[in-house]
């Protein structure tokens, strides 16, 4: 009797493009990245707020849907694939902060672990 082979996951990058042609979701995860190179540590309130005041498409999109679920459900696939990393502040459970893992390094003197 032989075990069923594992699928071998393949190495993949990604990639921001700046392009206005592509989709909602595209730009709201290619601005996310944008703002947390820029500000890291930003909890989920600041960030949402940032992509709404910064990208004009973003804009458009939340004054249509008066709605933020679908920017919020973008984040968080971006956590779940570790994309885009999160830090909660010692003693304080309720409140996230968002960072990339390209900011480890520069965090680690502030980790505990």
């Amino acid at each position: 009797m032989s075990k069923p082979k594992k699928k071998k996951e393949e190495d993949v990058y990604y990639i921001t493009v700046g392009h206005d042609m592509v989709p909602i979701r595209v730009r709201i995860a290619n601005k996310i990245i944008e703002v947390l190179r820029e500000y890291p540590l930003l909890g989920e309130k600041d960030l949402v707020l940032r992509l709404i005041t910064e990208d004009p498409k973003i804009k458009e999109y939340y004054k249509k849907t008066q709605s933020i679920a679908y920017i919020r459900s973008v984040l968080w696939e971006l956590v779940r694939k570790k994309m885009v990393l999160k830090a909660k502040v010692l003693g304080d459970n309720k409140h996230v902060y968002f960072f990339l893992p390209e900011q480890i390094n520069e965090l680690k003197g502030k980790m505990v672990m």
